[in-house]
C-alpha cells in the first residue's frame, strides 16, 4: 500500500475515534460510572475550588479499560488495568487522600470575576491590567497581554508529583520484570496509560471558577475519563520520572478541520511520523487522546504548530 494511502487511513480513523463513540480494542462504554463520581467528588470534598463533575462529558468513549474507585474513609482506592506493552495488561493501584487531592485540585482555577466561558472559549472580562497580572498569573495560569493568555501546564504538573511518580515508578518496576526496560519501553508504557483512559472532555466549571476544560491528572483517573489536554499533560507528568525532561514537549496545535487541539512530542525517536524541532532536538509528534501506537502516530494533520517545553519548575 503506498505511503499516503496509509496516512489517509490514519487520518479517517483519528477523525473518527475523537468525534464518535467509534473506539479501538475491547467493549465500548458510552456512560461515566456513578461510583466513578462519587470517587472525585470524595477526593475533592475539601477543595477551596467548586467544581460541576457531573455534567455529561462530549463525546465520551472508552476501549474497555475503566479505571475503577472504591472509597475507604478518607481516601479512595484506584485500580486501573491498561496494556502495558506487547499486549501484555499490568494492574496499577494507588491509594488517594481526600485532604492531599483537595490540596492539589484547589490550586488550579481562575474566578468567574476576572474570564468568563461561552461557547468553548475564554474571554477576559476585568479590563484592570495590574488585576489581570495579579489574578491570572497564579494557580494554573499566566497572563502576558490581552492577547496572550492560558495555561500553565508546567504548574500542572509540578502540582500533580504525588501521582506522577508512583505511576512512573510502577511503569519501570513492570518493565524490568519482564525484563523490557528501555527508553523506549518507558514512553511506550506511558503511552498506552494514558491513551487507554476513556476519552471525554471535561467541563467542571462552576458559578465561581473556570477550569478552561482542563482535567488534573488526579481527577483524570478518580473520574475515568480525559481529554486532548489533559491527556498530555498526565502523560507529561508521569514520563518527567522516566525519561529527561528535556526530551518530552506539549505541542498546542489545530488538527485540520477539528480546531484547537493538544499532543505532546518525545525526542529520541526514529520512527516514520511528523517531527518538529526544538532546542536542537528532533521531536516526534505523539498522539495522546486515543490508541496509536508510537510506530503508527499521525501525519500531516497538524497545523499551527506551538511548543510547550516541559519544566520541572
Amino acid at each position: 500500500m503506498e505511503e499516503i494511502h496509509v496516512y489517509i487511513i490514519i487520518l479517517i480513523i483519528t477523525v473518527l475515534a475523537l468525534n464518535s463513540n467509534f473506539s479501538f480494542g475491547k467493549k465500548i462504554s458510552t456512560n461515566v460510572s456513578e461510583q466513578n463520581l462519587l470517587v472525585i467528588e470524595h477526593l475533592t470534598q475539601f477543595s477551596s475550588r467548586k467544581k460541576n463533575y457531573r455534567k455529561t462529558p462530549e463525546n465520551y468513549s472508552s476501549n474497555g479499560y475503566l479505571i475503577n474507585g472504591e472509597i475507604v474513609d478518607d481516601a479512595a482506592y484506584l485500580e486501573y488495568k491498561f496494556p502495558l506493552i506487547d499486549s501484555s495488561e499490568s494492574l496499577f493501584k494507588i491509594k488517594l487522600y481526600a485532604q492531599n487531592t483537595s490540596s492539589v485540585v484547589s490550586q488550579y482555577g481562575i474566578g468567574t470575576d476576572i474570564v468568563e466561558s461561552a461557547d468553548g472559549k475564554i474571554r477576559i472580562i476585568a479590563n484592570d491590567l495590574s488585576t489581570l497580572h495579579r489574578n491570572m498569573n497564579k494557580d494554573g495560569f499566566y497572563f502576558n497581554s490581552i492577547d496572550d493568555f492560558g495555561i500553565n501546564y508546567n504548574h500542572v504538573i509540578k502540582i500533580s508529583q504525588e501521582l506522577g511518580n508512583p505511576i512512573a515508578m510502577f511503569i519501570k518496576t513492570e518493565l524490568e520484570k519482564k525484563g523490557k526496560d528501555s527508553y523506549e519501553n518507558r514512553i511506550r508504557a506511558a503511552l498506552n496509560f494514558v491513551q487507554f483512559i476513556p476519552y471525554g472532555v471535561p467541563e467542571f466549571d462552576h458559578d465561581q471558577d473556570i477550569y478552561w476544560g482542563l482535567a488534573l491528572p488526579h481527577e483524570s483517573l478518580a473520574i475515568s475519563y480525559s481529554d486532548c489536554d489533559s491527556k498530555s499533560v498526565l502523560f507529561a507528568t508521569i514520563l518527567v520520572h522516566l525519561i529527561r525532561p528535556e526530551n518530552i514537549i506539549m505541542v498546542g496545535c489545530v488538527m485540520k478541520d477539528m480546531g484547537a487541539h493538544m499532543i505532546a512530542g518525545v525526542a529520541g525517536f526514529n520512527y516514520p511520523g511528523e517531527y518538529v524541532s526544538h532546542n536542537g532536538k528532533d521531536f516526534l509528534l505523539i498522539e495522546t487522546t486515543t490508541p496509536h501506537p508510537l510506530e503508527a502516530q499521525p501525519v500531516g494533520i497538524y497545523e499551527n504548530i506551538e511548543v510547550i517545553p516541559v519544566k520541572l519548575i
